[in-house]
């Protein structure tokens, strides 16, 4: 393709899509450290005073103590930890019908006090959704979605075209490409700043885009799994509406027939036994190689007497670095121990899908490298419209004066 097309091209593409693209810079920038500033300005909720000659409670305690002062509260899993300092969390099924994500509440694991409510939650929520969506939400999401779907491509292009239309002068002078300097006059220090930003985000561009359209298109989610030569997860289905409603005739006339006396009583749900969990964790903790900065089980089995714990250790580089244990309680052993560690590169790739988004794959300088290149985004958009501004009024001013 002739080098004048791609200048079009990537012009072109600036115009129209840069302002999209800051947005999405900026939100991720601020979402990427959303993990540590929560931690940062909630020190309260997260961590506990260590009281003196005071043990810590068993997770059967603590599941006792809270429900016994909420027995209206359906508890769903606990989350515990070996930092002595560390509170618990606890999820819960929501109060709300409509609510199917539930809560989640922190506990102190020497008393079992609830911890007060984290704060901070909505700001960086807000920059989530405009980071996927443009914050839209209900039925014009999509719109949102596609959006930043086609912008992230768009970059892709940029990135390309940007290095076919500077390859000229990273040929003659490769090391200086990537440098500027401020003595230069105007456009030629926007223009070699330009470039020289360019340069320094390729990878990380590249890397955030390819891993960001994960999210956008399941065509593309379903190719990353195949050339990856990893299984794809199942994923729940939504039903049809056909479905659907096939579904809730179904439930009406199951309650049609007990509000008749006809035959079908309501089934009592099976009650959680926090006994049989605290067994779980015992083996788990009897079982666990070192020390772990998070263990979450569910408290009802998978299967029978079966429950199964995932766990991160204190050394893991990212919060994906899961593992689980499937524990027979019955039997007081360990069914199947996964761990994150024997995994093969590609595994651990497509199971730490927002990691590698995020950088935090590569660990806290990967996390850094990436938090500067989302924010510079900005600075690399703003150079670009000023370098086209400039040349549009150059181009104006000549021929203004070629009809005078």
């Amino acid at each position: 393709m002739h080098k004048k097309l791609w200048f079009q091209i990537h012009w072109l593409l600036g115009i129209v899509f840069g302002v999209t693209l800051i947005l999405i810079g900026i939100s991720g920038a601020v979402w990427s450290y959303q993990k540590e500033i929560m931690r940062l300005i909630n020190p309260d909720t997260y961590t506990v005073q260590i009281p003196q000659n005071k043990e810590i409670l068993t997770v059967q305690e603590i599941l006792e103590k809270y429900q016994e002062q909420n027995p209206d509260r359906k508890i769903n899993s606990i989350s515990f930890s070996t930092d002595n300092s560390s509170s618990v969390s606890m999820s819960l099924a929501s109060l709300d019908p409509n609510n199917r994500r539930g809560e989640t509440i922190y506990l102190n694991p020497y008393t079992a006090e609830v911890l007060p409510e984290l704060v901070g939650g909505d700001f960086f929520n807000f920059f989530f959704r405009l980071h996927r969506w443009l914050t839209f939400s209900g039925d014009i999401q999509y719109i949102g979605k596609n959006v930043v779907a086609i912008s992230t491509i768009a970059c892709i292009v940029l990135v390309i075209s940007g290095i076919v239309v500077y390859w000229p002068r990273i040929r003659h002078a490769f090391l200086k490409s990537f440098t500027f300097s401020f003595k230069t006059k105007k456009r030629a220090f926007l223009s070699t700043m330009h470039s020289a930003v360019g340069l320094w985000l390729i990878i990380p561009f590249l890397l955030m885009c390819l891993t960001g359209l994960y999210w956008s298109y399941d065509w593309y989610r379903s190719a990353m799994f195949t050339v990856m030569g990893v299984e794809q997860p199942k994923r729940n289905v939504a039903p049809t509406p056909q479905q659907a409603q096939q579904n809730q005739q179904a439930r009406q006339g199951q309650e049609g027939q007990r509000g008749q006396g006809g035959g079908t009583q309501r089934e009592i749900p099976k009650p959680v036994s926090f006994v049989d969990a605290q067994k779980a964790v015992d083996i788990f903790n009897q079982k666990v190689e070192k020390d772990y900065v998070n263990a979450s089980i569910r408290l009802t089995p998978t299967k029978d007497t079966i429950y199964t714990i995932s766990y991160r250790f204190v050394d893991a580089t990212h919060f994906r670095e899961t593992n689980s244990m499937d524990i027979d309680i019955a039997k007081s052993e360990v069914l199947k121990e996964a761990k994150y560690s024997d995994k093969k590169l590609n595994e651990k790739i497509m199971s730490s899908m927002l990691p590698l988004h995020s950088g935090e794959f590569f660990g806290w300088i990967g996390q850094l490298i990436f938090f500067i290149s989302s924010a510079l985004m900005s600075l690399f958009v703003i150079t670009g419209y000023m370098l086209y501004y400039d040349r549009w009024k150059k181009k104006r001013a000549k021929e203004q004066k070629l009809r005078g």
